[in-house]
């Protein structure tokens, strides 16, 4: 694959304002050193207001981009993107660029706007697999790029899974809401003896036993449970289980069938951190993260500390996040603990 480059377009005149096109421009120049090296091919290159355009995401994963248009707050011309997008796919070295509307309600999303998230005919270049692979701090990572709303890696977190490949050598690791399980492959990689994850999606923990064996990891090492977390609190908690490290990473919302359970990240916070310290060896990590904007970070660390009781809690660190996520601090926040 050939190395990204990119040269800005000339002539940017001095006191006017910014074309669509020079301001992608600049912003994709800056993530230059994300992706040199080889180790690493996947990045957000454009970050919406902070980089001078509202509600415009361009994410880079492999050879592919995707272009998130965000309703209500993108108010651009789609077409001057487009056109933005074009010179990227040589000067990048990708071969196609998908779009991806997001309506302010994704839940109530129907029909042709469904459909448009599930047609592998890009908006431009040529038709990628449904499946492609993208490489993270050397680490590798299915992707599918019209699969949804997602495509099955959270760039925010590419400096927290490398914290947690550094704390997992030798322990026993809990992935909760694992997804694709991209925390569970950082986990095996560094070194855990076990890693559980539990998700209550099938489809995303075969996704997930799929980067196992995209990175050569030995899926019978490691565990893949299907379940709603505070049952396998319960489960985990009969079996006498105990982990040395949890990722807890939650949606802000959730709606499960069986149980008939809704969840509220604001409403269960402490409920959740307190099955996760519940299980924890004396001296284990917590990493507690989201992505709600209406949650601060003090928030979470409150959620911990009532969660904790009388157990010693320390703040290892506030994590921020990754260079391409410039000036929005709120974006996601996420902190990680020790629990004596």
């Amino acid at each position: 694959m050939p190395q990204p480059q990119h040269h800005a377009r000339q002539n940017v005149g001095i006191g006017r304002k910014l074309s669509t096109a020079e301001r992608i421009d600049a912003a994709v120049a800056k993530r230059g050193a994300l992706l040199s090296g080889g180790h690493t091919d996947a990045c957000r290159l454009f970050h919406g207001a902070n980089d001078g355009i509202a509600g415009l995401v361009i994410e880079k994963l492999g050879e592919l981009l995707i272009a998130q248009l965000y309703e209500g707050q993108f108010k651009l011309p789609e077409q001057s993107v487009r056109d933005a997008c074009r010179p990227l796919l040589d000067s990048l070295g990708v071969r196609a660029v998908y779009k991806k509307f997001f309506p302010r309600d994704r839940s109530a999303a129907r029909g042709a706007h469904l459909e448009a998230l599930t047609d592998p005919t890009p908006w431009l270049g040529r038709p990628v697999e449904a499946e492609t692979p993208v490489v993270e701090n050397g680490a590798r990572y299915w992707i599918r790029p019209y699969d949804g709303f997602s495509v099955g890696l959270f760039l925010e977190h590419r400096d927290n899974r490398a914290r947690i490949r550094r704390l997992a050598r030798g322990g026993r690791v809990l992935n909760a809401f694992a997804y694709t399980c991209g925390f569970s492959v950082s986990a095996a990689l560094g070194g855990a003896r076990e890693v559980v994850s539990v998700d209550v999606s099938r489809k995303y923990l075969e996704w997930g036993r799929r980067n196992f064996a995209a990175n050569d990891l030995p899926i019978e090492a490691h565990r893949f449970i299907s379940s709603d977390i505070f049952d396998y609190y319960k489960r985990a908690t009969r079996q006498g289980l105990a982990f040395d490290l949890i990722v807890l990473d939650p949606p802000s919302f959730s709606r499960a069938k069986r149980p008939k359970r809704v969840f509220v990240l604001e409403d269960d916070l402490e409920r959740l951190a307190a099955g996760a310290v519940a299980l924890l060896v004396p001296g284990g990590h917590l990493l507690l993260a989201t992505n709600q904007r209406g949650i601060a970070r003090r928030r979470l660390e409150q959620g911990v500390l009532r969660a904790a009781g009388s157990r010693p809690v320390t703040v290892v660190e506030r994590p921020k996040l990754p260079a391409d996520f410039p000036g929005d601090s709120d974006y996601a926040k996420s902190i990680l603990v020790r629990v004596g």
